[in-house]
């Protein structure tokens, strides 16, 4: 894969592409951005595209150079992430003797950290001194979710590249193209823009069952049926899946909302639980939008006292009960 291929990052390549082009390439990258948005894979084809025999500015994927890089079995080519919850100061210094070396087939040595805001002062502090005074030609590669979680003498010597969410249509169009229903792929790709989370999200037999427990108590809530306060404590508090995932759990039940808002809008077209349309429409004949968007509040709120380590079953319930007083 080249970087042009790097899901929905085609301006971020084409950048990186034309400074190796024109013999610009800077010696430490920051590559900011969310989780899921391709930092990690755009580092991998920068660093296959820098080392490329046969091409000259991306990736062939057939040399041995970017054969080895793209299976991290490449000597030049050194990944690091946390041990543990950080990165030691042990591990820079380790890597300061690992590129002591000089190259082998290479045209660069390329360090990639990831979760770089991990580092600590002291790894740092180290790093620091091996990029002001780099022992080979070097291209270091910082993998943050933001930079500002890195101190400020390390952020001024590099250039930062701010990689932006994956726009959902894009997520869509390469979920499709492995065969994944699209109304599913909606529904995954509301809940996160992380494609690999998307996938799990698809993959899991446990959240489509959760997505099941969610559209049964929906339904029991909108009748007023007694059975909502049971299922809190035989369904939901008792699922292990559910409870790791509660925050998603009650996103699902945000979605089911706005889209009953988006039928009281004649808004069908932006439906994301398509294949319960008619359910939708029934349930939306019954609420105004005033308590729609009241209920989406309380359901907020809830996900706020959870946070907030409030007892799961109570807040639970008393989401429930709100919900009935309106």
């Amino acid at each position: 894969m080249a970087m042009s291929n790097v899901l929905g990052q085609k301006r971020i390549a084409k950048l990186l592409t034309g400074m190796i082009e024109h013999q610009r390439v800077s010696h430490a990258y920051i590559f900011a951005g969310p989780k899921g948005v391709g930092k990690d894979k755009m580092a991998l084809e920068f660093a296959k595209a820098l080392n490329c025999i046969s091409t000259q500015a991306d990736a062939c994927d057939s040399c041995h150079n970017c054969r080895r890089i793209e299976h991290h079995n490449h000597q030049d080519v050194i990944w690091i992430e946390p041990d543990g919850k950080s990165i030691k100061i042990e591990q820079i210094r380790q890597l300061q003797k690992s590129f002591q070396y000089k190259l082998v087939d290479s045209k660069y040595k390329v360090l990639i950290i990831k979760q770089a805001e991990f580092m600590t002062l002291q790894a740092a502090n180290s790093l620091l001194k091996f990029l002001e005074e780099p022992i080979s030609p070097l291209v270091a590669i910082l993998l943050v979710e933001s930079q500002h979680q890195l101190i400020s003498t390390i952020r001024s010597r590099c250039q930062i590249i701010t990689f932006p969410y994956l726009d959902q249509q894009s997520i869509v169009q390469e979920m499709k193209q492995k065969g994944y229903r699209e109304v599913e792929i909606l529904l995954a790709s509301n809940l996160t823009v992380d494609i690999e989370e998307v996938k799990n999200i698809l993959d899991s037999d446990e959240f489509a069952q959760m997505k099941n427990i969610m559209v049964q108590w929906n339904e029991e809530i909108y009748s007023e049926d007694y059975r909502a306060l049971l299922t809190v404590n035989d369904k939901i508090v008792k699922n292990d899946y559910i409870k790791q995932h509660l925050s998603q759990f009650l996103d699902l039940l945000i979605l089911w909302y706005r889209d009953i808002l988006n039928v009281k809008l004649n808004r069908n077209a932006f439906l994301v639980y398509r294949d319960y349309e008619n359910i939708l429409i029934k349930q939306g004949m019954q609420l105004t939008e005033e308590r729609l968007i009241d209920q989406i509040e309380k359901i907020f709120f809830a996900k706020k006292q959870i946070a907030a380590n409030v007892n799961l079953q109570l807040a639970l319930e008393h989401l429930v009960l709100s919900i009935w007083e309106g």
